[in-house]
């Protein structure tokens, strides 16, 4: 069984502009990420770890190095190779071959295809034009730092455009009740801060802001240079506040399902722990004492926990579960990454189940 052990937790030096939303929402989730030394505590999903090979061909595709569909197939084997073999190397083997394991492996490769496909079908703009592809700009007193997918440089004209490999938008009700939809705070806010770093490193502003998505469609991004400011500002006072907490044991955390459900540092959590005891089922993940341990005909093993006067039960362990959870009776442990059944209270294990003492 996985353990926490002693929390060390240190300063964060910087906060990137990927970060900042996250760390505004629950900023003892970053402290614990810099005391894992930003190590999960649980294993991503699959569909999170392909994001990082799909974010790898956009880039390679704006910077001319993917220049057609050969050089595509090409790429993407040996980006998705190395993924592979990387997920191998760290244990998480259950997630290999990708294109068995994620339902739409082929539906991104296809999205990639027509976005190289539009990108070449995109008229030139007239004059000298410089492309940047994952510059790195850090603020000043280095407390703000991070990559920017792509700056054009046109002239006057400069625009800066992150890269999305997922929902970009959200919907939202207007004042009539109307469904509207816009782009997520999240990224309109990292984008502000990308157009600031820009200016503190070249004294000029950028005179726009853009998402690209996979299907090529662009949002952009209302801004102006008091409201890039203000985020900015926002963003060092949340690392300083922050970072201020260690020494008081002034933590702040919100454990709600948006802010706790993908979070990979819930073991480490006291406040998510707290949300357990309490025998909130809200979560994929349950806590209590092993009550008994059965392995069935099949091989498959059911653990029987008890939180409170509920007894849940959770399936489809391995036979070579068996052993370890069998001695562990009578011991309170938590199950995370776990999925309900339709029956109250019955939940079986996934791929990225973890228990922890």
């Amino acid at each position: 069984m996985n353990k926490v052990g002693e929390i060390s937790f240190k300063e964060i030096k910087r906060i990137s502009p990927s970060q900042f939303f996250s760390m505004k929402n629950c900023a003892y989730k970053s402290l614990l990420a810099e005391a894992f030394d930003k190590k999960p505590l649980l294993p991503l999903s699959p569909n999170a770890y392909f994001g990082t090979v799909l974010h790898k061909m956009l880039e390679m595709t704006a910077k001319g190095i993917i220049k057609n569909e050969n050089d595509l197939n090409i790429e993407f084997a040996k980006q998705v190779k190395i993924l592979e073999d990387d997920l191998r190397d760290k244990g998480f083997s259950f997630f290999v071959p990708l294109k068995i394991k994620l339902r739409n492996f082929g539906l991104k490769k296809v999205q990639l295809k027509k976005y190289l496909r539009n990108n070449l079908e995109q008229p030139i703009k007239s004059g000298k034009t410089n492309l940047y592809s994952e510059k790195w700009f850090e603020s000043q007193d280095k407390l703000i730092g991070g990559k920017i997918d792509l700056i054009i440089e046109t002239g006057d004209d400069i625009e800066i455009i992150d890269f999305k490999t997922g929902t970009v938008t959200h919907d939202l009700l207007d004042d009539e009740g109307e469904v509207l939809s816009d782009v997520k705070n999240e990224y309109k806010e990292q984008l502000k801060l990308y157009a600031y770093l820009y200016f503190e490193n070249t004294n000029k502003f950028p005179t726009s802001l853009s998402l690209v998505d996979l299907a090529k469609q662009k949002f952009t991004i209302d801004f102006s240079e008091e409201e890039c400011k203000r985020v900015f500002d926002e963003a060092k006072t949340l690392l300083k506040t922050t970072n201020g907490s260690i020494s008081t044991r002034s933590f702040l955390a919100h454990p709600k399902e948006e802010n706790c459900k993908y979070c990979l540092y819930r073991p480490a959590c006291s406040f998510f722990q707290q949300k357990l005891d309490e025998a909130d089922f809200s979560f994929n993940d349950v806590l209590g004492v092993i009550k008994n341990v059965r392995i069935f005909q099949n091989g498959n093993v059911s653990v029987f926990l008890q939180n409170g006067n509920k007894i849940m039960t959770i399936k489809n362990f391995s036979f070579e579960d068996f052993d370890e959870l069998n001695k562990n009776i009578s011991k309170q442990i938590r199950i995370y990454n776990v999925t309900k059944e339709a029956a109250e209270y019955v939940y079986s294990v996934t791929d990225t189940t973890m228990i922890y003492e």
